[in-house]
């Protein structure tokens, strides 16, 4: 069990050697040395390789009952007729939502309160979470009485009552459960991918489905009326209601061809702030999305560019990294931006580098400034390998897409023109 005192914030992170569950597979000779009752789940290959028959639901169970406790110290009990969900492809998800608070939440002391809507009779993600993030608290939902039986004791045997809060939704056609004026820092969801039995049984046709689902998953797990797209439309419109009362709103996608509509909506809304990822687990590939109606924007959390607003910019040029630096320093020194070294990071009050405030600052005239930032951006340059170096410009905060992007390309212009890439007019004087 992890400690429940409090940490700073980075240090309510787990370290790498906890993350290699995710991205590799299990040991499978290991785990039954290690516990006996695994031992005769094991096979081996025609290469003598160790492996699980993936398709015996008892295999799977075991082996998610043997990975949880090795690593997490959790002891989980997963139902006969109910979802065994694959403990790795879980972890990503819990990964994914904890890089997304690392790079947008403040360092704090404070506990961090999260939903899972539809938590599964394992609870196999507020387990996870608070497994691995001492700070974490989780409000737990769920429609089915018998899977709420099930988690109920799977989290009181764990011991962590005190962290983890359950509740009936008698109300299935409303999603979320927000009965006190608490802000939580994300919610994530587990869909049913599904429509209808046809669509399952062609789930699996199309190896759609994870091997365990195919043998455990009970019909609310898998089908829910208008498939996920529906259900993940919903959460988006009740998002619409609570906005800012969850930081992040995230789930995951188990179809691929879910994610343009989704994403489309969300613009419909007027919802830019958004992001999409991928979770890879052997043959098996999920997506996952996340919005907020806040302004701090994500840009490492292994976001998939194809399916967001772009917010970060690079330029590559046969410059060396100091000497561009050095450029990029003067310009915003020019622009009279102050800013933060190493990495470069400023935030702009006035918009300095049109041509209408050029001419203002020529004739040193005063240019109104904003009392907030009209963006954040953080910029770090790079050698490369050829001798010249990358300038990568991200945009880390801020609604006003059209003040950044003209940011950049005045940049991008006078960083061009200082390597002898573009010849015009100087900005200069």
């Amino acid at each position: 069990m992890a400690s429940s005192r409090k940490r700073s914030y980075e240090a309510s992170f787990p370290q790498q050697e906890e993350k290699d569950l995710s991205d590799n597979p299990p040991n499978f000779e290991e785990l039954a040395d290690e516990y006996p009752s695994f031992r005769q789940f094991v096979r081996y290959d025609k290469k003598g390789r160790p492996c699980i028959e993936f398709k015996d639901p008892a295999a799977v169970r075991m082996l998610n009952w043997c990975l949880l406790k090795r690593q997490f110290s959790l002891d989980v009990t997963f139902p006969r007729d109910r979802l065994c969900p694959p403990v790795p492809s879980r972890l990503a998800y819990i990964r994914w939502i904890e890089d997304i608070l690392k790079e947008t939440m403040t360092p704090s002391s404070e506990p961090i309160h999260g939903i899972d809507i539809g938590i599964g009779a394992s609870c196999i993600y507020p387990l996870l979470g608070c497994a691995r993030n001492p700070k974490w608290h989780f409000l737990g939902t769920e429609i089915d009485a018998a899977s709420m039986k099930y988690a109920k004791e799977n989290v009181e045997w764990n011991q962590l009552q005190d962290r983890i809060t359950l509740r009936l939704n008698e109300k299935p056609d409303r999603i979320f459960m927000l009965e006190d004026s608490r802000k939580y820092a994300f919610c994530m969801c587990n869909p049913p991918f599904y429509e209808s039995q046809e669509e399952v049984d062609q789930g699996l046709e199309n190896k759609e489905l994870e091997p365990s689902s195919i043998c455990t998953g009970s019909e609310n797990e898998m089908i829910t009326p208008g498939g996920e797209l529906q259900f993940i439309s919903q959460i988006i419109n009740e998002s619409l209601e609570y906005k800012g009362r969850i930081m992040w709103y995230t789930s995951l996608i188990g179809l691929k061809k879910t994610i343009k509509p989704i994403t489309q909506k969300l613009k419909a809304h007027n919802i830019t702030n958004y992001v999409v990822t991928s979770f890879c687990q052997g043959k098996t590939t999920r997506w996952a999305i996340a919005w907020s109606f806040g302004s701090v924007r994500i840009n490492d959390a292994r976001p998939i560019d194809e399916y967001r607003p772009k917010s970060q910019f690079t330029l590559q040029v046969a410059k060396s990294a100091d000497y561009v630096r050095e450029q990029v320093e003067s310009i915003l020194a020019d622009l009279r931006i102050s800013f933060q070294d190493q990495p470069i990071r400023g935030a702009p009050r006035a918009n300095t580098w049109s041509r209408a405030a050029r001419r203002q600052l020529k004739k040193k005239q005063k240019i109104q400034e904003e009392d907030t930032p009209l963006f954040l951006f953080q910029m770090t340059i790079q050698d490369t390998k050829d001798d010249g170096c990358i300038l990568t410009c991200k945009w880390t905060e801020g609604e006003n897409r059209d003040a950044f992007e003209s940011f950049w390309n005045h940049i991008k212009k006078r960083v061009e023109e200082a390597c002898d890439i573009l010849r015009g007019s100087s900005y200069n004087g």
